[in-house]
């Protein structure tokens, strides 16, 4: 997971329609936002809290990404990944999301479908 996704994440979740809007409504800096969008930099511990309890995503599967993004050594970066990967609900064909973000999700989708 890239830092991006989050913002992308998020907007999602609330409607948001910008990166600016994301960081107005739950108080990121200006730098912060820019950084994680141009995968400059991966969130730190304390954001990584806020996405936890913004997006409803347990905060140790976001803690893995964090780790896995700023690892170095592919030997230690293939395993870390391969405990992500062996987490079920970090399965992409098993990933059960909130309730809150599907309904949004399904709002979104009527209002503008993302695919034709």
């Amino acid at each position: 997971m890239q830092p991006s996704d989050f913002l992308d994440l998020v907007k999602l979740a609330y409607s948001l329609d910008s990166d600016y809007a994301v960081m107005k409504r739950f108080g990121f800096s200006q730098t912060g936002v820019s950084n994680w969008r141009r995968n400059h930099r991966f969130p730190s511990n304390d954001v990584l809290v806020k996405f936890s309890q913004i997006l409803d995503i347990h905060i140790g599967v976001l803690a893995l990404h964090s780790m896995i993004w700023r690892e170095k050594n592919p030997v230690v970066k293939a395993g870390l990944q391969s405990i992500l990967d062996a987490i079920p609900s970090c399965d992409p064909e098993r990933l059960e999301m909130p309730d809150h973000i599907k309904q949004m999700a399904e709002i979104a989708e009527a209002k503008a479908p993302l695919f034709d």
